[in-house]
């Protein structure tokens, strides 16, 4: 959690220097492009970080039902790993349109 915080601050403040500065190239006002600046740093933090969230519960939630092992190439074996053969996917796959 700590990494993606640093991570997202730390990108954030590139990003909100650009943003500032197409604010203000596109507008001509500091003002506007501060705030717009600011408000697009808070809100981006926030989303990076419920990003990495979502990423890490989804891939913990793989690795739980079996899924982050599972190999789509079919009729292939490496180092005793099975991988899927045609037709036995585990995963429902939707019919094809004709």
């Amino acid at each position: 959690m700590r990494k993606a915080i640093a991570k997202a601050l730390t990108w954030r403040v590139i990003g909100t220097a650009e943003i500032f500065a197409i604010s203000f190239w596109t507008t001509g006002h500091i003002a506007t492009a501060g705030n717009t600046a600011g408000l697009v740093a808070i809100t981006s933090v926030v989303m990076y970080v419920v990003h990495e969230l979502v990423w890490n519960w989804h891939e913990g939630r793989t690795e739980l039902i079996g899924l982050s092992r599972i190999r789509l190439t079919p009729g292939v074996q490496v180092n005793n790993d099975v991988f899927i053969e045609p037709g036995n996917s585990p995963i429902p796959t939707p019919p094809c349109a004709s």
